[in-house]
């Protein structure tokens, strides 16, 4: 055997080993960025809230999980968004102060009237369109019946698509919500798999 013949039976093995450490430094840095990727995405862009409760329904499930962003966020018309109540009772800490999911109904200076006999709501003058609730808007709560009240400014007016089991701005307890108490809107459905997607 020649010194050529050597330098090809050589040359192969010194590569072989080279590949394997490049594939797990490629390997480690995918996952790595994987792992920095889902911190940012969960702790600083978004957030993951349960649904707790059927005030949501047909929409919205009780245990449906929300993957929610505040990030350049403005509220708009018929946008299902989490907002802190101050006031409203929690069973679980037994104290005051709860996370609710809502619709948004009426943005600042919107005047909203309810029909409670004929279950319509009016924004504005216009009875809304509205077939993502579970049934027509008949319970009064502590809201006035069939006179305008207008939305404040830096308020929002929201309701719950299960109209007649939901407390939203109806209730003494939750009101005319404050922008600075909206945690985010709701971007997709995380949970349960088969009705991922958005909402």
């Amino acid at each position: 055997m020649d010194e050529r013949d050597l330098i090809e039976y050589t040359i192969p093995d010194e590569k072989q080993s080279e590949p394997v450490y490049t594939e797990f430094y490629d390997w480690m840095t995918f996952i790595f960025s994987c792992v920095l990727c889902f911190l940012i995405l969960f702790t600083v862009l978004a957030r993951v809230i349960t649904v707790d409760g059927e005030s949501m329904l047909p929409t919205l499930q009780d245990r449906n999980m929300l993957l929610v962003s505040d990030v350049g966020y403005t509220p708009q018309y018929e946008d299902i968004v989490i907002v802190y109540a101050p006031s409203l009772y929690n069973k679980l800490s037994n104290d005051y102060g709860k996370t609710i999911v809502k619709r948004v109904i009426g943005l600042p200076g919107d005047k909203i009237r309810i029909d409670f006999g004929k279950g319509i709501v009016y924004r504005n003058g216009e009875a809304l369109e509205e077939p993502y609730t579970n049934t027509l808007t008949n319970i009064q709560q502590n809201f006035p019946n069939n006179k305008e009240v207008t939305v404040p400014e830096n308020r929002l007016f929201v309701l719950g698509d299960n109209r007649n089991d939901s407390k939203d701005s109806r209730s003494y307890d939750i009101g005319m919500v404050d922008v600075r108490c909206v945690i985010g809107k709701s971007l997709i459905r995380v949970w349960p798999f088969d009705k991922l997607g958005t909402v």
